[in-house]
């Protein structure tokens, strides 16, 4: 394995948390309530208006994949071009430094894909959480939002809005969010970045949906499609799933999530809309 990827498996055990490739795009899909801005994107009362005054609502609530405690996480990444896939299991917690550390419970795959892929998108996540997360959340302070209707996913209505960037900023992005009806939850955020990064030689994609399970956030999975150099196209697969304490644990733990299925098979570019 790399001397660079052996570095970032020196530091104490733990891994940066989890992000996108380059600084500030996993805050760009990830609310969060204090930097959140109460500003109502219609004056009128109408079904869609409602959904969003829960979405800013949904931002000012401790968000349950970073700050409700422990989390299962999976990371997989692939090089198409050179068929080459790796990835690894870890646990996040957020640490006494209020920054996030990861236990890893395994790795898997390629060394090329660990260091040229996983590596620098850990790397990046390090880096942008010295960032402002006001400058690059999915609000009106940063976004234009249109109404461009609603969609059946599952038992639950959505609304579509596409989001604009009201500047070309990096960390942003143009496409959609899809608002659940009755939580007000980001349960998709589709689109591709307005600025790209000096590692990227192409566009970067970015598809995150959030699953529920008896009304309760279940998980979160992001895909993302960069074009890199030299290395061509890369996929990254981030699946999230919080963890309860060990109700039988007398010191605090939680059990071990079994994520090793995810490991399995090529790593997907796309996510179909539900």
């Amino acid at each position: 394995m790399g001397s660079a990827f052996s570095y970032y498996m020196k530091r104490s055990g733990t891994f940066f948390r989890d992000t996108l490739l380059f600084p500030g795009l996993l805050v760009l899909l990830i609310p969060a309530s204090a930097s959140a801005q109460r500003v109502p994107i219609v004056q009128t009362t109408t079904n869609q208006s409602i959904a969003f005054a829960r979405y800013i609502a949904w931002l000012h609530a401790p968000d349950p994949f970073t700050e409700s405690g422990p989390v299962a996480l999976a990371i997989m990444g692939s090089l198409p071009g050179l068929n080459k896939q790796g990835g690894l299991l870890a646990i996040r917690e957020v640490g006494e430094s209020e920054r996030s550390q990861y236990g890893i419970i395994g790795l898997q795959g390629d060394s090329i894909v660990l260091e040229r892929v996983i590596a620098p998108y850990l790397e990046a996540e390090r880096k942008s959480e010295d960032q402002p997360l006001s400058s690059v959340l999915i609000t009106p302070l940063n976004y234009k939002f249109r109404y461009a209707g609603a969609v059946e996913t599952g038992d639950r209505t959505a609304y579509i809005f596409r989001i604009t960037p009201k500047k070309d900023r990096a960390g942003l992005i143009r496409g959609e969010l899809w608002i659940d009806s009755v939580t007000g939850a980001p349960v998709l955020v589709t689109g591709h970045l307005v600025k790209t990064p000096s590692t990227s030689s192409g566009g970067i994609d970015i598809v995150r949906e959030i699953t529920f399970v008896d009304g309760h956030p279940f998980g979160r999975t992001t895909h993302m499609s960069i074009e890199t150099r030299p290395v061509g196209l890369a996929q990254l697969t981030i699946i999230e799933s919080p963890l309860r304490r060990d109700p039988a644990s007398t010191d605090g733990s939680v059990a071990t999530p079994n994520l090793s299925g995810v490991m399995e098979g090529p790593t997907s570019n796309s996510k179909r809309r539900p």
